[in-house]
């Protein structure tokens, strides 16, 4: 490596740094004191940077929250992947409700994040951002396995991705609802019948 590659790579690594800076502060400060009561300034002053900074890597607070999001449900979703693999089910409707499973309990187990995700685990916005990225590769393996399965049972392609859709908007709804504010019930009771449900969009 020369040295105009040394200082390139230093260049990278410190926008790497200021970048992670300012999505810790603004996860931090979103989870804290809300969205609404958080202005950009706050962030940046918790981060330590300038604000000309932060619209180099945000365009507002709101696509910092949005890219808040995909990252900790992309990181839900990979740790979904592996647990399923490791599982070694054979069954593609019982790797999908292991899968669902799993990332429900992980948001079970994180109310605040949860809070912060609302009903924003939008499939819309991660298949959009993970098509560009290649730190999303599992996801867009989640998809293309999901999808593969539904066609080889007998759905069209466009189906099977609203059928994916679906499944993700419902289960992020009904986990906020039911895991934040108890309604109708807890989700452990809500649970069998959500399953049941998704086998039924399951079926061709």
């Amino acid at each position: 490596m020369n040295l105009g590659d040394e200082k390139v790579d230093r260049v990278t690594q410190k926008k790497k740094i200021k970048e992670k800076q300012l999505f810790s502060a603004g996860y931090d400060l979103f989870l804290n004191q809300g969205i609404e009561k958080t202005a950009i300034n706050d962030i940046v002053n918790k981060a330590g940077v300038a604000k000309g900074t932060f619209y180099l890597y945000f365009k507002d607070k709101y696509d910092l929250l949005n890219k808040l999001i995909l990252k900790k449900s992309n990181k839900i979703f990979n740790e979904a992947l592996k647990a399923t693999v490791n599982a070694s089910i054979d069954d593609f409707n019982e790797k999908v409700l292991f899968f669902l499973d799993y990332v429900i309990n992980a948001l079970k187990n994180n109310i605040l994040l949860l809070k912060l995700i609302n009903k924003n685990i939008s499939w819309g916005l991660y298949r959009k951002a993970i098509m560009k990225q290649e730190e999303y590769d599992n996801g867009r393996r989640v998809i293309e396995i999901f999808i593969n399965n539904l066609i080889k049972q007998g759905m069209s392609k466009e189906e099977a991705e609203i059928t994916l859709f679906m499944i993700i908007e419902l289960v992020g709804s009904v986990c906020f609802t039911t895991i934040i504010l108890q309604e109708p019930t807890d989700i452990e009771t809500v649970k069998p019948i959500l399953f049941k449900k998704i086998l039924a969009m399951l079926k061709i």
